[in-house]
């Protein structure tokens, strides 16, 4: 596949926190197991798509000992418009867990993006994130051999002294999209600041999604000091989810 690299201010709005159920994710290729990467990928029985009750009992079960922590969003977030005490009410927005592995000198966080109760709680984005006390957490050549084996060219992505990354996009069936790199591209300015848009904005973004076929993202992001790798970040996103999540936010409670 030719390799389409992003426009940097494009690449941006990837870390905008971006705000029912789409089908369960389809793992494609997976490679042999116990390749360096898979200590920065997410645990496979995390994924987009779960509601929040099955997310609960996997915290609960799986990540009994991780500090937690939630943050709020309105209901509906749009500006200057007169909404009822309903629609001003907040939600459970985002859920967030700590550990400190002191054996491996390693901090891990996961932080979980929920849709509202409009759509039923659905986690629509999940980042991983692994910082290194002391160590090197993977060579830059492992990283994106890894990655490679898994999906292919990346989609996006930069390299420098600094920083590594890589982006790959995918249909509603978790199949990589085809020239993804320019087709995909219009989606991240299109979700800034989402929710503060007009009914007419977010409906066409989602014709946006339909006319491209994009409805996921994977993105991994290394930061590299003095030549060492000392912080993974890996965004798992369902645009679907999210995007029909705010068409029934911003139009809840207009009066």
């Amino acid at each position: 596949m030719p390799r389409a690299i992003l426009p940097a201010f494009v690449l941006f709005f990837l870390l905008s926190v971006m705000s029912a159920g789409s089908e369960p994710e389809k793992p494609s290729g997976t490679p042999p197991a116990q390749q360096p990467i898979e200590r920065l990928l997410p645990s496979p029985v995390l994924r987009v798509g779960m509601p929040r009750q099955e997310l609960e009992e996997v915290i609960r079960s799986s990540y009994p000992n991780w500090e937690r922590s939630e943050k709020k969003r309105v209901l509906n977030n749009r500006k200057d418009m007169s909404l009822s005490p309903e629609a001003r009410s907040a939600y459970l927005q985002t859920i967030s867990i700590y550990r400190e592995d002191k054996e491996q000198n390693l901090i891990l966080r996961y932080r979980f993006a929920l849709t509202s109760p409009l759509t039923e709680s659905y986690v629509y984005s999940i980042v991983y994130r692994v910082e290194a006390n002391t160590s090197n957490l993977i060579s830059i050549d492992d990283w994106a051999n890894g990655l490679h084996s898994r999906w292919g060219d990346e989609h996006g992505g930069t390299r420098s002294d600094a920083k590594a990354r890589a982006t790959y996009f995918f249909d509603a069936e978790w199949r990589v999209v085809e020239n993804a790199g320019n087709k995909c591209a219009p989606i991240y300015p299109a979700f800034y600041r989402l929710d503060e848009k007009t009914i007419g904005e977010v409906a066409a973004v989602s014709s946006l999604l339909d006319a491209t076929g994009c409805t996921f993202s994977r993105d991994s992001i290394l930061k590299i000091k003095e030549g060492a790798v000392v912080q993974s970040t890996f965004y798992t996103v369902d645009f679907r989810l999210q995007v029909n999540d705010v068409l029934k936010r911003v139009a809840f409670g207009l009066q």
